[in-house]
């Protein structure tokens, strides 16, 4: 058997591969320019990103700090409110403790002023029951003057 031959024109081939190769090339320069694009884009993307949570994190700290000083704040109200409701309480105490002692004096003084009372009605008895013997005597003491200025007879 024979060996068939081929005849190939090596500049043709050359020509093809050349070709093949720009192509190749020209393919490869726009997948670079889609990923530079691609890459801007994220680059973009993270850099929004990073942006958002620095701004998260500023939010995160001011809310952090306006809790912090709204507990601080609540803790002071919380003890003065404490502290002015002691201070009332020991004044009250000190007012009832007088309102108190002022009663206790008061109802001596009318117990004292009802027994002196009951002395004195129990003495306006005494009195009122020598007051009709005292009628009768000068009744009849009168009625006796009557008598004896008339003349019998």
């Amino acid at each position: 058997m024979t060996n068939p031959t081929i005849e190939i024109d090596l500049g043709e081939i050359l020509k093809e591969i050349k070709s093949d190769q720009k192509d190749i090339l020209k393919e490869i320069s726009d997948i670079k320019k889609e990923t530079k694009a691609d890459q801007k884009a994220i680059s973009d993307e993270i850099s929004n990103l990073r942006v958002g949570q620095a701004r998260l994190e500023e939010r995160f700290n001011n809310l952090e700090k306006d809790h912090n000083e709204f507990k601080e704040s609540t803790r002071k109200n919380f003890e003065d409110l404490k502290e002015l409701i002691d201070k009332n309480n020991n004044e009250l105490r000190e007012l009832i403790d007088k309102s108190n002692n002022d009663l206790k004096e008061s109802i001596d003084k009318l117990k004292n002023t009802q027994k002196a009372l009951a002395a004195d009605v129990a003495d306006l008895k005494g009195a009122k029951s020598l007051i009709i013997p005292i009628v009768v005597a000068v009744t009849t003491a009168v009625l006796t003057l009557v008598a004896r200025t008339i003349p019998l007879g």
